[in-house]
């Protein structure tokens, strides 16, 4: 292929953000633009993004994928109300999907760069397991959702601090005392009172050299996590993200974009609740007008170009270690 879809993850700590409406929505938007775009629900052993678009059963899921009942990622998709725009469901039913052999996680992130498609939004599970993190760290937008209450802000900062040792862990898999030392690290009551990743860099430069941590520095960087803040009821929770991002960059050496803010929505809540599709929402939502927003600023000028991003996939499968 000359060109890979665009992979965006979408994950978020703990559950209860809103982050399966957001990634319903993102996909909708890039759909209407013209932009043929899959939506892959990855929350395995807990799939419900086939109800927000009203769809009550669907007939063929991930499961089918990774059994072996069909051979590609493209035999699985389900078309949606929505042109442009389909669907490739979870497994609810069958619990040992939750936990992929890594064959199968491996099988998962390279099928989702064979989709023929422009955009792939996959909504990822809640929490920090090494399932969630591998698939956010795999694709070329690392998008987050936080809601503005302080326990939400924390766990957003815990799900990046999470991402970013799991890449380092990667990272130094073929270097043993490396591992080690960054497997001391996560403790935050570690011996070697290593509280930041600074420090944890700088500790490596002094016992290992330069050399050894400046490619480090270099891939730790790229993670760049976007941030988007959902449910917001007033202007004063705006920019509950930006703090995810100061943190962030103070102790973890990570640059994040802050993608802005949805507005908490009543009629979001009540569709979700009735399982109504959210392809019919109403486009006066104000929720809906964020959104849109946020994908023209995700489309528009990065650091780098879309086009660049298609020729040069990010999507590295590796390092990935079970």
């Amino acid at each position: 292929m000359d060109s890979v879809p665009i992979i965006w993850a979408v994950g978020g700590g703990k559950g209860g953000v809103g982050k399966s409406v957001v990634s319903t929505i993102l996909a909708f938007w890039l759909a209407r633009m013209e932009k043929r775009t899959v939506l892959i629900d990855v929350d395995l052993g807990g799939a419900n993004l086939h109800t927000l678009l009203g769809i009550k059963s669907p007939p063929r899921t991930l499961n089918d994928f990774i059994t072996r009942k069909f051979g590609s990622l493209e035999e699985i998709c389900i078309d949606t109300e929505a042109k442009n725009l389909r669907l490739i469901s979870g497994s609810s039913e069958v619990l040992s999907l939750a936990n992929p052999h890594f064959s199968q996680k491996v099988k998962l992130i390279n099928h989702f760069s064979k989709l023929d498609a422009d955009y792939v939004v996959v909504d990822l599970g809640a929490g920090t397991s090494f399932n969630v993190l591998d698939f956010f760290l795999a694709a070329h937008e690392k998008i987050m959702v936080l809601t503005p209450e302080p326990t939400s802000i924390q766990n957003a900062y815990i799900f990046v601090r999470n991402a970013v040792y799991r890449k380092l862990s990667r990272l130094s898999s073929k270097n043993p005392s490396l591992q080690a030392l960054v497997k001391i690290a996560m403790d935050p009551k570690n011996e070697l009172k290593v509280r930041t990743i600074k420090e944890l860099f700088e500790f490596i430069q002094e016992s290992s050299g330069k050399d050894v941590v400046a490619p480090i520095e270099k891939e730790i960087g790229e993670i760049r996590p976007a941030v988007i803040t959902n449910m917001v009821k007033d202007n004063k929770e705006k920019n509950a993200g930006r703090i995810v991002q100061i943190v962030a960059e103070k102790y973890l050496m990570i640059q994040s974009t802050n993608l802005g803010s949805v507005f908490h929505d009543r009629q979001i809540f009540s569709m979700v609740s009735d399982m109504v599709s959210l392809i019919t929402l109403d486009q006066s939502s104000h929720a809906f007008a964020n959104i849109y927003e946020i994908v023209t600023k995700l489309l528009g000028d990065r650091d780098v170009s879309i086009e660049d991003k298609r020729k040069h996939p990010s999507v590295k499968t590796e390092n990935l270690i079970s």
